[in-house]
């Protein structure tokens, strides 16, 4: 532990308030700098572009990069030694490329990376349990964050200018805290960070209090927390005492139900998002909530019979990720199909999130994890929260954190009838019920944990 964070840990929490605003304005000058300023005036003209301009743009960033990675990263002048780069006429080039991974990027890291001087350090995690260490430049960081505030500035939040609540995994709230004060201030971004870690059917109502009084103008952050919120909400009667603009969830898999549930009680629209904090390029809702690609960020591949995804991204260059294997999964829209919006960006049906956010019919079919959460649709609103287990094809086991006021025992048999008609007759369900479900590490919860193993 650092020498501030020992000083945060034992300060008052006005100061601790103080601190995390300082720790804001100084993150502002790696963020919203001049690159920031020019590259949001050009995603703004960018969104404008037919398709084929757009598609040459991508194309000419895409080589900028290649060249950039094989004459200052080791690491991929080897791998990429007797590839003709100059032979490239098209992004579909990109497939005489080899593909990489995590693992291959953590054991050659330092190969892989390019520059360290006028870099920021980010880790990443992930449900696989693998940590990876990247580095960004100052100027890929303002234009990440560029076209981030661009996509909300499209449905009408305008960043640095109105106010946010975001819910995270930071440890913000020191060990044996006493006050129910879960949430801290960053006044340099007029937002309200809120603690994952204690939201329990104790605290929420500490947590709706300080949110009637802050009256945030968008909420953001893990979409679990949200819904969160929302469930209680709504099995309480209770209405929100401000008006959002918007709500933008990350880190987590939109469900349908889940987005559903956060627009019945807040008023507001659930805008999706796709990056990732090694540096993914983007993919955004529209405000008519289609999921659009960025090309200025990077290029979108599938990979292999299913709809997982590679990735190549525009700004990756300290760390380059050139047909890199994340790990998650899209379903991509049909070429050619348009969106009211007007933009002519590539659509994206679906984000599936991780590899393993889905379970097993016992005969090896995939139920993702939008299917999943469906399974409690036809439930009264008495679960406050829901785990799904499979470490083998023929079984899930399924905890439970509900209302004892409002769930009735046969509210199992209920669910056990949902698996029946989306599993089959083979496949043996458990429901544990249980006083609380913890979240990962991260601060995430994860609704799916699929361990099963081949």
């Amino acid at each position: 532990m650092s020498f501030l964070e020992k000083v945060y840990e034992h300060s008052p929490i006005f100061w601790q308030n103080l601190m995390t605003s300082v720790a804001g304005y100084q993150k502002n000058s790696t963020r919203y700098g001049q690159v920031y300023h020019d590259y949001r005036a050009f995603l703004k003209d960018f969104d404008t572009w037919p398709l084929q301009k757009q598609q040459d743009y991508q194309f000419s960033e895409l080589m900028k990069l290649l060249n950039y990675a094989v004459k200052n990263s080791r690491f991929y002048r080897e791998l990429y030694a007797g590839v003709d780069l100059a032979s490239f006429k098209t992004v579909e080039d990109l497939k005489k490329l080899p593909i990489v991974d995590k693992e291959m990027l953590r054991k050659n890291i330092e190969d892989v990376i390019t520059d360290k001087a006028n870099t920021v350090e980010e880790h990443t995690g992930g449900t696989t349990g693998k940590s990876l260490v990247v580095r960004h430049r100052i100027e890929d960081s303002m234009r990440r964050m560029a076209t981030l505030d661009h996509f909300k500035s499209r449905v009408g939040f305008e960043h640095l200018q109105m106010k946010r609540a975001t819910f995270n995994g930071k440890h913000i709230v020191p060990p044996g805290q006493k006050s129910k004060v879960f949430w801290r201030y960053n006044r340099a971004c007029k937002q309200m960070i809120y603690s994952s870690f204690f939201l329990t059917e104790e605290n929420i109502p500490y947590y709706l209090d300080s949110l009637n009084r802050f009256k945030p103008d968008a909420l953001d952050g893990f979409f679990t927390c949200m819904l969160d919120l929302a469930n209680y909400m709504k099995r309480k009667g209770i209405q929100p005492g401000f008006q959002l603009k918007a709500i933008f969830p990350t880190s987590e898999t939109l469900t349908p139900s889940g987005r559903a549930l956060l627009e019945e009680i807040f008023s507001c629209k659930v805008y999706d998002q796709y990056a990732s904090s090694e540096g993914a390029p983007f993919v955004t809702d529209c405000p008519h909530q289609r999921l659009h690609m960025d090309l200025a960020s990077g290029v979108f591949e599938h990979f292999g019979e299913g709809d997982e995804v590679l990735v190549t991204s525009f700004t990756t260059y300290a760390t380059p990720l050139i047909r890199y294997r994340i790990g998650d999964s899209m379903v991509f829209s049909p070429e050619g199909q348009a969106c009211p919006c007007g933009m002519q960006a590539p659509m994206v049906e679906e984000i599936r999130g991780r590899r393993l956010d889905f379970l097993y019919t016992p005969e090896g079919a995939k139920v993702n994890a939008g299917n999943v959460s469906n399974l409690l649709k036809n439930m009264p609103n008495s679960v406050i929260r829901a785990q799904f287990q499979q470490s083998v094809m023929d079984k899930v086991t399924v905890l439970l954190e509900v209302d004892k006021a409002l769930y009735n025992e046969t509210y199992d048999d209920l669910l056990r009838s949902e698996f029946l008609h989306k599993f089959g007759p083979d496949l043996k369900v458990e429901i544990r019920h249980v006083d609380e479900i913890p979240r990962e590490g991260s601060g995430k919860f994860r609704m799916i944990k699929n361990d099963v193993e081949f």
